[in-house]
């Protein structure tokens, strides 16, 4: 008797079956929360979407302040921290191009 492979879509579909998961019905963007009002609000470990001049970036962990520098890190951590001033975050806030991403 031979013995039966399933292919990737048959083995998607057992999964979905099995668990409840469709990756049809899967979004690709995490949700966001409000965005903040305040350079105290951003909290070292959390993730946020960051909007500057139209341009969406995504998945960016906050790090902290050092030396006046407010850096984040993308998650991947495959490209060099996003280093801002105080000035420059705080344009950014005001903005309403900061938002904390939900858990």
């Amino acid at each position: 008797m031979k013995r039966h492979i399933p292919t990737f879509e048959q083995y998607l579909n057992e999964q979905t079956d099995a668990n409840g998961f469709d990756p049809s019905k899967a979004k690709d963007a995490d949700p966001e929360m409000a965005p903040i009002k305040s350079i105290t609000e951003l909290l070292p470990g959390k993730e946020y979407a960051i909007t500057i001049d139209g341009k969406k970036m995504t998945d960016m962990i906050y790090q902290g302040v050092t030396d006046g520098s407010y850096i984040f890190n993308e998650e991947d951590h495959n490209s060099e921290p996003k280093t801002f001033t105080e000035e420059e975050i705080t344009k950014v806030i005001t903005a309403g191009g900061v938002a904390q991403i939900a858990e």
